[in-house]
């Protein structure tokens, strides 16, 4: 099989969450942080044949970067990477080496918020957290409207920045870490549970993030 350039991208964003990968039979591919605060899951254009375990993903697609439109086949137990005289063996990973995405698909218990935000509102508050050296981003709902800033939950009295990305009638602030924002650049359609998780959904893209148990929600 030959990877897409669309697979190839999902890819490369997922050895950012996880260093790891276990791919499956079918055209899903799933991915975890270590810590468990991420969980992503991505439908490809591609169908993988069989299931493989790949260590370093970035070691992996750094190989197939070698090559120009390189056939990829999947083994018992290596890929054989060859394009015209070209040829690459690369041994599969022992599932007990990686992190492995969990099998059951995760629904949220509630939804208490949803909000869309655009990849650009998204992208210039994660910006500024970096430029104020936060390392949280909230959803936050107050005076009728769903603001996405960036934020220092530990001081109230710290500096934030903000969009206005929606209107609600509740009050909230719910609180992630930025390091678990490690998404597609895409929009995306955003449900927040009180509970402790959220879920940004986009096209052919779904990550399950962690919500700071410093979080806060009154139904209004």
């Amino acid at each position: 099989m030959k990877f897409s350039e669309r697979t190839l991208t999902i890819l490369k964003s997922f050895s950012t969450i996880n260093k790891s990968i276990q791919m499956k039979e079918g055209n899903v591919l799933k991915t975890v942080t270590p810590e468990k605060t991420l969980v992503a899951t991505a439908t490809i254009p591609d169908q993988i044949p069989s299931q493989a375990c790949v260590y370093d993903l970035s070691r992996f697609l750094s190989i197939l970067g070698l090559y120009k439109d390189p056939e990829v086949e999947f083994h018992d137990k290596y890929f054989m990477i060859t394009a015209g005289k070209q040829r690459t063996k690369y041994v599969y990973a022992d599932i007990s080496m990686i992190h492995a995405a969990p099998e059951k698909d995760i629904t949220l218990p509630t939804a208490d918020v949803e909000v869309d935000v655009s990849w650009e509102d998204l992208q210039s508050v994660i910006k500024a957290a970096g430029v104020l050296q936060f390392s949280e981003v909230a959803f936050v709902g107050q005076d009728g409207k769903i603001y996405l800033k960036a934020v220092d939950s530990s001081n109230d009295n710290s500096d934030d920045y903000g969009v206005e990305i929606g209107t609600t009638s509740d009050e909230f602030k719910i609180i992630i870490k930025t390091d678990n924002l490690k998404l597609l650049p895409q929009d995306y359609k955003v449900t927040l549970c009180a509970k402790g998780i959220s879920e940004f959904k986009s096209d052919g893209v779904t990550y399950f993030v962690a919500i700071d148990t410093k979080s806060t929600y009154k139904k209004g």
